[in-house]
Protein backbone atom coordinates (compact mmCIF):
# COMPACT_ATOMS: atom_id res chain seq x y z
CA UNK A 1 0.00 0.00 0.00
CA UNK A 2 2.88 2.29 0.91
CA UNK A 3 4.58 1.53 -2.42
CA UNK A 4 1.39 2.47 -4.33
CA UNK A 5 1.22 5.84 -2.57
CA UNK A 6 4.86 6.53 -3.46
CA UNK A 7 4.23 5.62 -7.13
CA UNK A 8 1.09 7.79 -7.25
CA UNK A 9 2.96 10.73 -5.70
CA UNK A 10 5.78 10.42 -8.23
CA UNK A 11 3.26 10.30 -11.10
CA UNK A 12 1.53 13.48 -9.88
CA UNK A 13 4.87 15.28 -9.58
CA UNK A 14 5.76 14.18 -13.12
CA UNK A 15 2.44 15.47 -14.53
CA UNK A 16 2.85 18.86 -12.85
CA UNK A 17 6.46 19.21 -13.99
CA UNK A 18 5.58 18.15 -17.57
CA UNK A 19 2.75 20.68 -17.74
CA UNK A 20 4.85 23.56 -16.43
CA UNK A 21 7.92 22.87 -18.54
CA UNK A 22 6.49 21.48 -21.77
CA UNK A 23 2.70 21.64 -21.90
CA UNK A 24 2.56 25.38 -21.25
CA UNK A 25 4.80 26.00 -24.25
CA UNK A 26 2.65 23.84 -26.53
CA UNK A 27 -0.59 25.51 -25.42
CA UNK A 28 0.84 28.96 -26.10
CA UNK A 29 2.12 27.84 -29.50
CA UNK A 30 -1.32 26.64 -30.65
CA UNK A 31 -3.37 29.46 -29.15
CA UNK A 32 -1.34 32.67 -28.92
CA UNK A 33 -2.71 35.30 -26.60
CA UNK A 34 -3.89 38.47 -28.30
CA UNK A 35 -3.81 41.42 -25.95
CA UNK A 36 -6.91 43.59 -25.98
CA UNK A 37 -5.80 47.02 -27.19
CA UNK A 38 -6.67 50.22 -25.40
CA UNK A 39 -9.19 52.19 -27.47
CA UNK A 40 -11.78 54.79 -26.62
CA UNK A 41 -13.78 56.11 -29.53
CA UNK A 42 -16.17 55.37 -32.37
CA UNK A 43 -16.33 52.31 -34.64
CA UNK A 44 -18.20 53.28 -37.82
CA UNK A 45 -20.52 50.82 -39.56
CA UNK A 46 -22.38 51.30 -42.84
CA UNK A 47 -25.63 49.39 -43.33
CA UNK A 48 -26.52 48.84 -47.01
CA UNK A 49 -29.79 47.16 -48.02
CA UNK A 50 -29.72 45.55 -51.47
CA UNK A 51 -32.63 43.15 -50.90
CA UNK A 52 -35.84 43.27 -48.90
CA UNK A 53 -35.64 42.27 -45.25
CA UNK A 54 -38.33 40.86 -43.01
CA UNK A 55 -40.08 43.26 -40.64
CA UNK A 56 -38.61 46.38 -39.13
CA UNK A 57 -35.25 47.88 -39.88
CA UNK A 58 -31.92 46.07 -40.12
CA UNK A 59 -30.20 49.33 -39.22
CA UNK A 60 -32.29 49.69 -36.06
CA UNK A 61 -31.50 46.11 -35.08
CA UNK A 62 -27.77 46.77 -35.50
CA UNK A 63 -28.09 49.92 -33.38
CA UNK A 64 -29.74 47.91 -30.60
CA UNK A 65 -27.00 45.27 -30.75
CA UNK A 66 -24.40 48.05 -30.74
CA UNK A 67 -25.81 49.43 -27.48
CA UNK A 68 -25.52 45.97 -25.91
CA UNK A 69 -21.93 45.61 -27.15
CA UNK A 70 -20.99 49.04 -25.83
CA UNK A 71 -22.09 48.12 -22.30
CA UNK A 72 -19.47 45.37 -22.24
CA UNK A 73 -16.77 47.52 -23.89
CA UNK A 74 -16.70 50.79 -22.03
CA UNK A 75 -15.53 53.70 -24.14
CA UNK A 76 -16.16 51.94 -27.46
CA UNK A 77 -19.11 53.24 -29.48
CA UNK A 78 -20.53 51.67 -32.65
CA UNK A 79 -22.14 54.20 -34.99
CA UNK A 80 -24.44 52.69 -37.65
CA UNK A 81 -25.27 54.73 -40.76
CA UNK A 82 -27.55 53.87 -43.71
CA UNK A 83 -26.06 54.00 -47.20
CA UNK A 84 -27.27 53.04 -50.64
CA UNK A 85 -25.05 50.89 -52.85
CA UNK A 86 -24.32 53.91 -55.02
CA UNK A 87 -23.63 56.18 -52.04
CA UNK A 88 -21.20 53.73 -50.46
CA UNK A 89 -19.32 53.19 -53.72
CA UNK A 90 -19.01 56.94 -54.22
CA UNK A 91 -17.36 57.17 -50.79
CA UNK A 92 -15.06 54.25 -51.64
CA UNK A 93 -13.97 56.07 -54.81
CA UNK A 94 -12.96 59.02 -52.61
CA UNK A 95 -10.90 56.77 -50.35
CA UNK A 96 -13.44 56.97 -47.52
CA UNK A 97 -14.19 53.69 -45.73
CA UNK A 98 -16.05 52.71 -42.57
CA UNK A 99 -14.62 50.30 -40.02
CA UNK A 100 -17.38 47.77 -40.77
CA UNK A 101 -19.71 47.39 -43.73
CA UNK A 102 -22.97 45.37 -43.72
CA UNK A 103 -24.05 44.61 -47.29
CA UNK A 104 -25.79 42.28 -49.73
CA UNK A 105 -24.87 41.36 -53.28
CA UNK A 106 -24.29 44.28 -55.62
CA UNK A 107 -21.80 46.31 -53.59
CA UNK A 108 -18.26 46.62 -54.91
CA UNK A 109 -16.87 46.39 -51.39
CA UNK A 110 -13.17 47.22 -51.04
CA UNK A 111 -10.42 47.22 -48.44
CA UNK A 112 -11.68 44.12 -46.61
CA UNK A 113 -9.39 42.26 -44.22
CA UNK A 114 -9.22 38.56 -43.38
CA UNK A 115 -11.55 37.54 -40.54
CA UNK A 116 -10.19 34.84 -38.26
CA UNK A 117 -12.01 32.86 -35.59
CA UNK A 118 -15.47 33.82 -36.90
CA UNK A 119 -18.39 31.65 -38.02
CA UNK A 120 -18.33 31.73 -41.80
CA UNK A 121 -20.59 31.26 -44.80
CA UNK A 122 -19.06 30.17 -48.10
CA UNK A 123 -20.19 33.27 -49.97
CA UNK A 124 -17.76 35.32 -47.90
CA UNK A 125 -14.74 33.14 -48.52
CA UNK A 126 -12.02 33.64 -51.12
CA UNK A 127 -9.98 30.48 -51.35
CA UNK A 128 -9.35 29.31 -47.79
CA UNK A 129 -9.66 32.79 -46.29
CA UNK A 130 -12.76 34.53 -44.95
CA UNK A 131 -13.22 38.16 -45.93
CA UNK A 132 -16.91 38.44 -45.02
CA UNK A 133 -19.45 36.50 -43.06
CA UNK A 134 -23.23 36.90 -42.74
CA UNK A 135 -25.17 38.12 -39.73
CA UNK A 136 -28.64 37.33 -41.11
CA UNK A 137 -30.30 35.92 -44.21
CA UNK A 138 -33.58 35.57 -46.07
CA UNK A 139 -34.70 33.01 -48.61
CA UNK A 140 -36.75 32.41 -51.75
CA UNK A 141 -40.17 30.80 -51.56
CA UNK A 142 -42.87 29.79 -54.05
CA UNK A 143 -46.28 31.00 -52.89
CA UNK A 144 -49.60 29.80 -54.30
CA UNK A 145 -53.16 31.13 -54.09
CA UNK A 146 -55.28 28.09 -53.05
CA UNK A 147 -58.31 29.63 -54.79
CA UNK A 148 -56.49 29.31 -58.11
CA UNK A 149 -54.36 26.16 -57.69
CA UNK A 150 -53.89 23.22 -55.34
CA UNK A 151 -50.14 22.49 -55.57
CA UNK A 152 -46.78 23.35 -57.17
CA UNK A 153 -46.56 20.50 -59.66
CA UNK A 154 -47.33 22.64 -62.71
CA UNK A 155 -46.39 26.33 -63.01
CA UNK A 156 -47.61 26.63 -66.60
CA UNK A 157 -50.38 29.05 -65.65
CA UNK A 158 -47.76 31.67 -64.93
CA UNK A 159 -45.58 32.98 -62.11
CA UNK A 160 -45.16 36.52 -60.83
CA UNK A 161 -41.47 36.93 -59.95
CA UNK A 162 -40.41 39.38 -57.25
CA UNK A 163 -36.95 40.63 -58.24
CA UNK A 164 -34.80 43.47 -56.89
CA UNK A 165 -31.90 45.01 -58.78
CA UNK A 166 -29.31 42.57 -57.43
CA UNK A 167 -31.31 39.43 -56.57
CA UNK A 168 -31.56 36.20 -58.58
CA UNK A 169 -35.00 34.60 -57.99
CA UNK A 170 -35.24 32.96 -61.44
CA UNK A 171 -31.81 31.43 -60.90
CA UNK A 172 -33.12 29.95 -57.63
CA UNK A 173 -36.17 28.54 -59.44
CA UNK A 174 -33.98 27.08 -62.20
CA UNK A 175 -31.56 25.44 -59.76
CA UNK A 176 -34.56 23.97 -57.94
CA UNK A 177 -35.34 22.06 -61.15
CA UNK A 178 -38.31 24.01 -62.53
CA UNK A 179 -38.89 24.89 -66.17
CA UNK A 180 -41.25 27.83 -66.69
CA UNK A 181 -42.34 29.45 -69.95
CA UNK A 182 -44.85 31.98 -68.65
CA UNK A 183 -43.78 34.50 -66.01
CA UNK A 184 -43.58 38.21 -65.35
CA UNK A 185 -40.72 39.89 -63.45
CA UNK A 186 -41.72 42.80 -61.18
CA UNK A 187 -40.30 44.94 -58.43
CA UNK A 188 -41.08 43.35 -55.03
CA UNK A 189 -44.07 45.49 -54.00
CA UNK A 190 -45.59 45.40 -57.49
CA UNK A 191 -45.25 41.60 -57.53
CA UNK A 192 -46.98 41.32 -54.16
CA UNK A 193 -49.88 43.55 -55.24
CA UNK A 194 -50.39 41.65 -58.51
CA UNK A 195 -50.44 38.33 -56.64
CA UNK A 196 -52.91 39.46 -53.99
CA UNK A 197 -55.11 40.86 -56.76
CA UNK A 198 -55.34 37.36 -58.23
CA UNK A 199 -53.41 38.11 -61.44
CA UNK A 200 -51.52 34.79 -61.18
CA UNK A 201 -51.81 31.65 -59.08
CA UNK A 202 -48.09 31.78 -58.15
CA UNK A 203 -45.67 34.28 -56.65
CA UNK A 204 -41.94 33.67 -56.46
CA UNK A 205 -41.14 35.79 -53.43
CA UNK A 206 -39.08 36.00 -50.28
CA UNK A 207 -39.42 36.06 -46.50
CA UNK A 208 -40.77 39.62 -46.81
CA UNK A 209 -43.79 38.37 -48.76
CA UNK A 210 -44.51 35.75 -46.09
CA UNK A 211 -44.64 38.54 -43.50
CA UNK A 212 -46.84 40.71 -45.72
CA UNK A 213 -49.29 37.89 -46.38
CA UNK A 214 -49.40 36.92 -42.71
CA UNK A 215 -50.29 40.49 -41.72
CA UNK A 216 -52.89 40.57 -44.47
CA UNK A 217 -54.41 37.31 -43.22
CA UNK A 218 -54.42 35.81 -46.72
CA UNK A 219 -54.43 32.02 -46.89
CA UNK A 220 -51.65 30.68 -49.11
CA UNK A 221 -49.70 27.55 -49.93
CA UNK A 222 -45.91 27.78 -49.70
CA UNK A 223 -42.88 25.88 -50.93
CA UNK A 224 -39.47 27.24 -49.80
CA UNK A 225 -36.71 26.81 -52.38
CA UNK A 226 -33.96 24.68 -50.88
CA UNK A 227 -31.03 24.54 -53.31
CA UNK A 228 -29.95 28.15 -53.95
CA UNK A 229 -29.98 31.38 -51.97
CA UNK A 230 -28.26 34.75 -52.40
CA UNK A 231 -30.23 36.70 -49.78
CA UNK A 232 -27.43 37.05 -47.23
CA UNK A 233 -26.66 40.20 -45.29
CA UNK A 234 -22.88 40.04 -45.20
CA UNK A 235 -20.55 41.92 -42.91
CA UNK A 236 -16.89 42.75 -43.52
CA UNK A 237 -14.22 44.78 -41.75
CA UNK A 238 -12.57 47.59 -43.72
CA UNK A 239 -10.72 49.45 -40.94
CA UNK A 240 -6.99 50.04 -41.38
CA UNK A 241 -6.27 51.26 -37.83
CA UNK A 242 -5.14 48.31 -35.71
CA UNK A 243 -6.98 49.15 -32.48
CA UNK A 244 -10.21 49.95 -34.33
CA UNK A 245 -9.83 46.81 -36.45
CA UNK A 246 -9.65 44.71 -33.26
CA UNK A 247 -12.99 46.02 -32.00
CA UNK A 248 -14.54 45.94 -35.47
CA UNK A 249 -13.74 42.22 -35.77
CA UNK A 250 -14.88 41.68 -32.20
CA UNK A 251 -18.23 43.31 -32.99
CA UNK A 252 -18.63 41.06 -36.06
CA UNK A 253 -17.98 38.07 -33.79
CA UNK A 254 -20.66 39.42 -31.46
CA UNK A 255 -23.17 39.69 -34.33
CA UNK A 256 -22.62 36.03 -35.24
CA UNK A 257 -22.89 34.88 -31.62
CA UNK A 258 -25.85 32.83 -30.44
CA UNK A 259 -26.93 35.71 -28.19
CA UNK A 260 -27.56 37.96 -31.19
CA UNK A 261 -28.66 35.28 -33.65
CA UNK A 262 -31.52 34.21 -31.36
CA UNK A 263 -32.92 37.76 -31.58
CA UNK A 264 -33.26 37.84 -35.38
CA UNK A 265 -36.94 36.96 -35.10
CA UNK A 266 -37.48 40.56 -33.96
CA UNK A 267 -36.81 41.71 -37.53
CA UNK A 268 -38.26 38.65 -39.24
CA UNK A 269 -34.92 37.41 -40.56
CA UNK A 270 -33.28 33.99 -40.50
CA UNK A 271 -29.97 32.96 -38.98
CA UNK A 272 -27.14 31.68 -41.18
CA UNK A 273 -25.82 29.56 -38.30
CA UNK A 274 -28.38 28.34 -35.78
CA UNK A 275 -32.06 27.38 -35.54
CA UNK A 276 -34.22 30.31 -34.50
CA UNK A 277 -37.77 29.62 -33.39
CA UNK A 278 -40.52 31.17 -35.51
CA UNK A 279 -44.27 31.09 -35.01
CA UNK A 280 -44.84 31.20 -38.79
CA UNK A 281 -44.57 27.62 -40.10
CA UNK A 282 -43.12 28.67 -43.48
CA UNK A 283 -40.40 30.79 -41.91
CA UNK A 284 -39.67 27.99 -39.45
CA UNK A 285 -39.22 25.65 -42.42
CA UNK A 286 -37.01 28.17 -44.22
CA UNK A 287 -34.82 28.49 -41.12
CA UNK A 288 -33.94 24.80 -41.23
CA UNK A 289 -32.83 24.91 -44.88
CA UNK A 290 -29.09 24.96 -45.57
CA UNK A 291 -28.89 25.94 -49.23
CA UNK A 292 -26.41 24.02 -51.36
CA UNK A 293 -25.51 26.88 -53.73
CA UNK A 294 -24.95 30.61 -53.58
CA UNK A 295 -22.82 33.32 -55.22
CA UNK A 296 -19.72 35.05 -53.91
CA UNK A 297 -20.43 38.07 -51.74
CA UNK A 298 -17.99 39.91 -54.02
CA UNK A 299 -19.83 39.18 -57.28
CA UNK A 300 -19.70 42.15 -59.64
CA UNK A 301 -22.77 44.05 -60.78
CA UNK A 302 -22.00 42.94 -64.33
CA UNK A 303 -22.03 39.28 -63.31
CA UNK A 304 -25.32 39.70 -61.44
CA UNK A 305 -26.97 41.32 -64.48
CA UNK A 306 -25.61 38.58 -66.75
CA UNK A 307 -27.00 35.91 -64.43
CA UNK A 308 -30.42 37.55 -64.43
CA UNK A 309 -30.34 37.39 -68.24
CA UNK A 310 -29.02 33.82 -68.35
CA UNK A 311 -31.69 32.74 -65.87
CA UNK A 312 -34.50 33.86 -68.19
CA UNK A 313 -33.09 31.45 -70.78
CA UNK A 314 -32.19 28.63 -68.40
CA UNK A 315 -35.66 28.62 -66.84
CA UNK A 316 -37.05 28.02 -70.34
CA UNK A 317 -34.83 24.98 -70.77
CA UNK A 318 -31.74 26.41 -72.51
CA UNK A 319 -28.88 24.04 -71.58
CA UNK A 320 -26.05 26.36 -72.63
CA UNK A 321 -27.30 29.06 -70.25
CA UNK A 322 -27.73 26.45 -67.53
CA UNK A 323 -24.09 25.37 -67.91
CA UNK A 324 -22.86 28.95 -67.73
CA UNK A 325 -24.82 29.45 -64.51
CA UNK A 326 -23.45 26.26 -62.99
CA UNK A 327 -19.90 27.48 -63.56
CA UNK A 328 -20.29 30.48 -61.22
CA UNK A 329 -22.24 28.85 -58.41
CA UNK A 330 -20.34 28.08 -55.23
Amino acid sequence: MKILRVILSLFIVFCITFTLLYGKTKINASAPFVEKPEYKGVISMWQIDSFEGGIGSRKQFLLEMARTYEKNNQGVFVMVTDYTVEGAEEKFSQGIFPDIVSFGLGLNVQNTCILGGIDTVKGGQVGDSTYATAWCRGGYVLIANPKLTSDFSDLSNGVIVSQSEYTEPLLALHVEGYTVQKYIVCQPMDAYVKFTNGESPYLLGTQRDIHRLERRGMEVLTKPLEKYNDLFQYVAVTSTIQAKKYYAIDFVKFLSSETVQLKLGKIGMLSPFISVENTNSTLAQMQEIRNEYTLSAFSSKQLLKELQSLSTQAISGDKDSANKIQNVLI
